[in-house]
């Protein structure tokens, strides 16, 4: 597994909705982070794995070295137990769902 980093790291892809979820997530609770793009082939995600022991996205490595993984609400859930939750979070909420796109989480 990692050594800590100094920020969070997230193995994510844009495509990958559980990864918009989870990012989504970080930015409303004003994380930064730092965003680790992986292979789409899953049998190209050897670093990835050595890191996070999986292949699956999202993942995420926590300031402290903590690795999330697996079902994205699960990560989510796990921040927020983690993360209080700031007062601007909602701005984010708001501004995304003024967005064309809509938003993500519920």
């Amino acid at each position: 597994m990692s050594s800590s980093p100094e920020m969070i790291q997230v193995f994510q892809a844009e495509w990958c909705p559980f990864s918009a979820l989870v990012r989504e997530r970080l930015n409303e609770l004003d994380l930064p982070f730092v965003a680790l793009p992986v292979p789409v082939d899953r049998d190209q995600r050897d670093v990835m794995e050595q890191r996070t022991g999986t292949r699956a996205i999202p993942a995420v490595i926590l300031e402290d070295g903590t690795v999330l993984a697996g079902d994205a609400t699960e990560i989510v859930a796990r921040l927020d137990a983690r993360y209080p939750e700031p007062a601007t979070a909602q701005d984010h909420r708001d501004a995304l769902a003024a967005h064309p796109l809509g938003r993500i989480l519920g």
